[in-house]
Formats: C-alpha cells, sequence, structure tokens
C-alpha cells in the first residue's frame, strides 16, 4: 500500500510539472474583467427590478 501511495504523489508532481501557470498579469486582467462583468449585471438587473416593481405597483393599484 506503501508503494502505491509513492506512486500517486510521484505521478500527481510529474503531472504538475505539466501545468501552465497563468502570470501574475493574466490574473489582474481575468480578475479586472470578472468584476466588470459582475457589477455591469448588477447594474442591468437593478434597473430591471426597479422597473418591473413598479410596473406591479401599477398593475395591483387598478
Amino acid at each position: 500500500m506503501l508503494e502505491n501511495l509513492k506512486a500517486f504523489f510521484a505521478e500527481a508532481r510529474s503531472e504538475f510539472k505539466k501545468i501552465s501557470w497563468p502570470t501574475w498579469d493574466e490574473i489582474k486582467g481575468s480578475t479586472a474583467v470578472v468584476c466588470t462583468t459582475i457589477f455591469f449585471l448588477m447594474v442591468v438587473l437593478a434597473v430591471y427590478d426597479f422597473g418591473i416593481g413598479n410596473l406591479m405597483k401599477l398593475v395591483v393599484k387598478q
């Protein structure tokens, strides 16, 4: 069992060496895109929510 565990960790280590890790600039760029997208969607959903909420108030009053 110990040999299987050693083999597993040796293979895992060799696979980790094959990974292409992103650079710091790529991480910052991706984070900026994600934050901008989330902010844009937040604004769009807030506008829709406000509009539909006011529309429902008008419909319920009549």
